[in-house]
């Protein structure tokens, strides 16, 4: 079924202005095969048998605007069955060179359904992250031309007048990573063209949105994700999500009451039907082999802000050579670190692994447990504290916090639960046991992500 939403969306100030109606290519772009994955999952999705879908968007400053909320806010009104997860975790300012270095912590571990992505800066950082994207995850995924920008500020009517070329190169990258594009930019034009209201009336300054931007924007998001089952369901472009029951031939019983799943992927989740025995558990195994030995299924939470009141992570990426524990960690700066953040002394400390090392800002650092590699590229305090105007605290502290994306003993669940029992192998063939004690699971079947893992 073939669905394009009204331009309902639009400020009252803006359709007073001119009249609007959605490009009517939108409903016949031929990318929109790349989300039907998702789009098939929504429509039919029943108050039963809910679709379960995570959301994602991920990029700076215009994609943590207000439009993101409007494009939740109408899928929610259009799928009132569907379970939706959604997170916005964009960074303003954050350029691709900056934001390919905090994906490892925000977009990657979090295994998004869809991917709503927009980003400036270099294209081989761009699509840099796109590319991780399809070896990481199963994500479909939604790229989009910019939106036309001022001329300067002193001509905040005017627009940029800029040509294509960019989002010429985001369709490109779209095209090879089997992504869809919408060429917002090119809807941005004609809306202004047709119209009477300049880029003055959509923008705050020579970028940002106003709110009627915001509604006009999502608008020209909202009318793309439609389901058109002639489209197909994208089965392996963007790679899969099998369901499997404990019933399916890829799945062993023992007479222990062992399961074990044989499949091909990086990524399952354990779907609960209610009916586990209290008390039981399971102890969990990838490969015949305990997970928390294994450095891949082991992930970092974006480190906390920088000084002076910023949003900005205070260190972009913080990498490890050693598998890790579960576990907070808190870096703090020395009395002899520079009071502008060129140079900071610090030492490191994680709640389990005790006293890790000391180090400073300009010089790669990798802690004596292994656990913790910061480089001194990745460090923001000094940008920060000179964009503020201000020094650096005395003892000011990083945080971040280690966390398996594995479950090490699984525990029988409320019915529709879905618990993750390991996420981030090598996509390749395994298997994964569950060695039951003290009663059954209750677990219905499991859910299989392999990404399409292109190169």
């Amino acid at each position: 079924m073939r669905t394009l939403l009204p331009a309902v969306l639009l400020a009252a100030s803006i359709v007073a202005a001119a009249t609007f109606t959605p490009i009517a290519a939108a409903a016949e772009n031929p990318t929109a095969a790349c989300i039907q994955r998702t789009m098939k999952a929504l429509d039919e999705s029943t108050a039963d048998q809910p679709a379960h879908v995570r959301v994602m968007f991920y990029g700076q400053s215009i994609t943590a605007q207000s439009w993101t909320k409007l494009v939740q806010a109408e899928l929610t009104r259009r799928f009132p069955t569907v379970q939706f997860e959604f997170r916005n975790a964009a960074i303003g300012g954050y350029t691709s060179p900056l934001l390919v270095r905090t994906a490892d912590h925000d977009l990657y571990p979090w295994y998004p359904d869809l991917l709503f992505f927009h980003v400036y800066g270099p294209m081989d950082k761009y699509e840099q992250i796109i590319q991780r994207v399809r070896e990481k995850t199963s994500a479909e995924v939604i790229l989009w031309s910019s939106h036309f920008n001022a001329a300067s500020a002193k001509h905040p009517e005017k627009t940029d007048g800029g040509d294509d070329k960019r989002g010429e190169e985001i369709r490109a990258v779209a095209e090879k990573y089997h992504c869809m594009f919408i060429d917002l930019r090119r809807k941005w034009r004609a809306y202004l063209t047709d119209g009477q209201p300049t880029n003055k009336d959509l923008l705050r300054d020579g970028v940002h949105l106003k709110d009627e931007g915001c509604k006009l924007y999502a608008g020209f998001i909202n009318e793309e994700l439609i389901r058109d089952s002639k489209l197909g369901d994208n089965p392996t472009a963007s790679g899969t999500i099998t369901t499997v029951t404990t019933d399916s031939p890829q799945v062993t019983k023992a007479p222990d009451g062992s399961l074990t799943l044989r499949f091909t992927g990086n990524r399952v989740v354990a779907v609960s039907d209610g009916s586990g025995a209290a008390g039981a558990k399971a102890t969990v195994l990838l490969d015949g082999q305990p997970m928390d030995g294994v450095k891949e299924l082991w992930t970092i939470s974006r480190p906390s802000v920088g000084p002076a009141r910023i949003w900005m992570p205070a260190i972009n990426h913080i990498g490890f050579e050693k598998p890790l524990l579960e576990e907070n960690w808190v870096l703090t700066s020395l009395p002899d670190s520079a009071p502008d953040g060129s140079k900071i002394h610090y030492r490191l400390e994680g709640s389990k692994t005790g006293p890790d090392g000391e180090g400073w800002s300009t010089e790669r650092f990798v802690s004596p447990s292994g656990r913790a590699i910061i480089e001194p590229a990745d460090w923001r305090v000094q940008w920060t504290l000179g964009y503020r105007k201000a020094t650096l605290p005395e003892g000011f502290q990083v945080k971040w916090r280690s966390y398996p994306m594995f479950t090490a003993t699984y525990q029988p669940q409320p019915t529709g639960a879905r618990t993750v029992l390991m996420q981030g192998c090598t996509t390749g063939p395994h298997t994964l046991t569950l060695k039951p004690e003290a009663g059954p699971l209750g677990i219905s079947s499991f859910v299989v992500n392999t990404p399409a893992a292109e190169k």
